[in-house]
């Protein structure tokens, strides 16, 4: 019974859910939530990532939004347009997604994921790319689900 109630709560929160820009002070939650995800803090990418470590210039700026639910973030998203490599013309990439496991499946990556592909959509682009462990079956799942498929390309990798 208590579970029932705890998840009636977390929709009932979704429902007030804010997809927004980052701000300074959403450092330190950004970094929990991605320590509690992936095991491994890394608080020098999340200041790049957010302009906290330097100054970047305005065109390198990478998109990030979080999702806050009551005041919390619970979601993260990051992308960025990277222009000719491999040959390719400009293209938004997704390199960060991710959702703290007590809110997934509701919604939250789904409407972070729209947020980005309207950004890059009034930006001209005409595709956006990510990358996926094949062995990440969930995350695999829900951007096939989104509409993305296999790319053109094999990433190729060597043990140093």
């Amino acid at each position: 019974m208590v579970e029932r109630t705890s998840a009636r709560k977390r929709a009932r929160a979704i429902m007030s859910m804010l997809i927004r820009a980052p701000r300074a002070e959403d450092l330190e939650a950004i970094i929990a939530l991605d320590t509690h995800i992936t095991g491994e803090a890394k608080p020098e990418f999340w200041r790049h990532k957010l302009g906290l470590g330097g100054a970047l210039p305005t065109g390198s700026r990478p998109l990030v939004r979080v999702a806050e639910v009551s005041g919390r973030i619970i979601g993260v998203l990051v992308g960025e347009v990277r222009s000719w490599e491999f040959h390719l013309p400009p293209t938004g990439w997704i390199t960060v997604l991710m959702v703290d496991p007590a809110y997934r499946r509701q919604g939250i990556g789904r409407r972070l994921l729209a947020e980005a592909l309207e950004y890059f959509r009034e930006h001209g682009l005409r595709s956006v790319r990510t990358m996926v462990g094949w062995s990440d079956g969930d995350v695999l799942s829900f951007f096939t689900a989104m509409g993305f498929d296999r790319g053109p390309f094999i990433e190729l990798e060597k043990s140093l």
